[in-house]
């Protein structure tokens, strides 16, 4: 076994161990966790709040929710020049757990990051530019019986985004989703009559990440096979004309990475309330994770042969689909940090924003290198939400 997996190993077992003995040193606990009633909720989510300044504030207990809409830029693979350009895309998170008299509960957080998705597009035209009766003969697979005409197939339609012969060809700059959950054990401690409280927690975190890379190409031989360039070679005489085209060849490469991330972490929330309606509240976790890869290899590529210019027939098509899988494993590493600012609407209701960064330090792979699979991975942004009760 390897370092780097006897490393991940250690950090998964000592995390196990801890909880374990967490969850024995609550005795006045039949089990982890409670019944859904223990409080007995008032369900008066929309009552006045109590606006009274000169009140000993009181800390909520019972159930708790939270929901944040976020807007957060991505950091791109290593092998893209401008690495520390950030892709924007928009995520959600929701959290929830309780709380109970006994200053201590559990806190679970999910979230989803539905990005980036980053390409360059680049338009080729193929070899028969335009099918002149696509729209006539239906569009959707050629003439058919009704028109009298031939059929044509599909793939020898006019692209529907274009309303010609192209192929769109797309490079990745920096695709992407991730999406994780949580587990935390949580405990009061420090409630003044300041309003200031700090929260330290412990738990399990899961994370996924599926990075995209992907290249196309495209280029024209003659019919014996030699390249054709755009332009003729002015120092080649024998160099082809693009009017000698008579095949085309499409690749389309594609690497997907599944980065699946396991372990523990420890971290702190601290909130104080300076007025009557606003909350200020911060958060700080850092963990450590033992990353399971999976990586998805593929190459598809796609010879035609046919008539060169507007209208041309398609001849031949030759279709060739190679897939490769491996696996990896690394360690990772990372923190994430929150600062928030809530405005209390009623009782239990609060409306919130703030800014969230989490970062992974290394261990992920990303941008379709296999050598190079323990990159990092940063998110910064901003999010905005609701509250219930917390």
């Amino acid at each position: 076994m390897s370092f780097t997996q006897l490393k991940s190993w250690l950090t998964l077992t000592l995390t196990l161990c801890l909880l374990t003995t967490s969850a024995q040193a609550q005795q006045q606990f039949h089990g982890p966790f409670i019944d859904f009633d223990e409080f007995n909720p008032d369900y008066q989510f929309f009552a006045p709040m109590d606006d009274d300044e000169f009140g000993k504030y009181k800390a909520n207990y019972g159930w708790f929710f939270q929901y944040d809409k976020m807007y957060v830029g991505v950091t791109r693979p290593d092998a893209q020049l401008a690495k520390y350009k950030l892709d924007a895309t928009w995520g959600d998170r929701v959290d929830f757990g309780y709380m109970s008299e006994q200053k201590t509960g559990w806190l679970f957080s999910v979230f989803d990051i539905e990005g980036p998705n980053r390409y360059q597009v680049r338009r080729a035209e193929r070899l028969n530019r335009l099918i002149e009766d696509d729209s006539d003969d239906g569009g959707g697979g050629g003439g058919g019986g009704g028109g009298g005409g031939e059929q044509t197939p599909p793939q020898d339609e006019n692209n529907p985004q274009t309303s010609a012969r192209d192929y769109l060809l797309n490079d990745s700059i920096n695709a992407g989703r991730f999406n994780g959950f949580e587990m935390n054990k949580v405990w009061r401690l420090g409630e003044n009559d300041k309003g200031q409280i700090t929260e330290p927690f412990i738990g399990l975190r899961y994370v996924k990440f599926r990075d995209t890379f992907r290249d196309d190409e495209y280029q024209r031989f003659t019919d014996d096979g030699t390249p054709v360039p755009p332009i003729p070679d002015p120092n080649d005489p024998d160099s082809p004309a693009p009017d000698e085209a008579e095949i085309e060849q499409y690749t389309r490469v594609q690497a997907i990475s599944d980065n699946e991330m396991f372990g523990g972490q420890f971290g702190m929330r601290w909130y104080h309330k300076p007025t009557t309606h606003w909350m200020l509240s911060g958060e700080i976790k850092l963990f450590a994770m033992h990353n399971f890869q999976t990586y998805q290899d593929t190459r598809h590529i796609i010879y035609t042969q046919g008539e060169l210019g507007i209208g041309g027939e398609t001849e031949t098509e030759t279709n060739q689909n190679e897939s490769t899988w491996g696996s990896g494993a690394e360690f990772t590493w990372g923190g994430e940090l929150r600062a928030d600012a809530s405005y209390e609407i009623t009782r239990d209701l609060s409306l919130k924003f703030g800014f969230n960064w989490m970062q992974f330090g290394q261990g992920i792979s990303r941008g379709g290198n296999r050598q190079l699979n323990s990159e990092d991975l940063g998110t910064y942004g901003f999010t905005f939400g609701v509250t219930l009760n917390r």
